[in-house]
């Protein structure tokens, strides 16, 4: 059977980049990536889908979003007047252009900025490594990074077959 996937949003990428630069104390590569992955996974299991379709890679620092950090990294010309990399900050150029978002985007995102701004910066990295990163690393043999399904992700919330029978449906 086909594994689950969304349409990655290169666009919404960028824009969900700098809205969350713009309201967290430390915007640094590594937490701007964990906090992507945390409110994805909590969109996931209230609306069935991650805010820009990302695809999430385990990697020795966590669950990373594979699109999200190589635009981080590389850029794009996206990127270009979004925001920009100092050391490993990342500094916005300009607000988040809040249409791109659904109310439930922005609710998501929101969600995770109050819950981690309260919280020690170990605990993004306790959260970033879960079940499904624990899986998919344990599998990477010599590689650097590996690929976590969605529906390994899935697999960490209640009611997780009618979410995959849902998702498997509709696509």
């Amino acid at each position: 059977m086909e594994s689950i996937t969304f349409q990655f949003d290169k666009k919404k990428a960028v824009e969900t980049i700098v809205y969350l630069v713009a309201r967290v104390k430390n915007p640094d590569v590594y937490s701007i990536c964990k906090l992507i992955y945390l409110a994805d996974k909590t969109n996931l299991e209230k609306y069935g889908r991650f805010i820009f379709g990302e695809q999430y890679c385990a990697m020795k620092e966590g669950a990373t979003p594979s699109n999200a950090y190589d635009l981080i990294k590389e850029g794009s010309p996206l990127t270009r007047d979004a925001f920009e990399i100092k050391g490993h900050l990342i500094v916005a150029l300009r607000e988040a252009n809040l249409d791109f978002f659904s109310q439930s985007d922005i609710e998501s995102l929101d969600q995770i900025i109050k819950i981690y701004e309260a919280l020690p910066n170990w605990r993004k990295r306790e959260d970033a490594h879960d079940a499904a990163w624990k899986f998919c690393w344990g599998l990477r043999g010599s590689k650097r990074s590996v690929p976590i399904p969605v529906e390994k992700i899935i697999e960490l919330f209640d009611d997780n077959d009618d979410l995959i029978s849902y998702l498997k449906n509709i696509g």
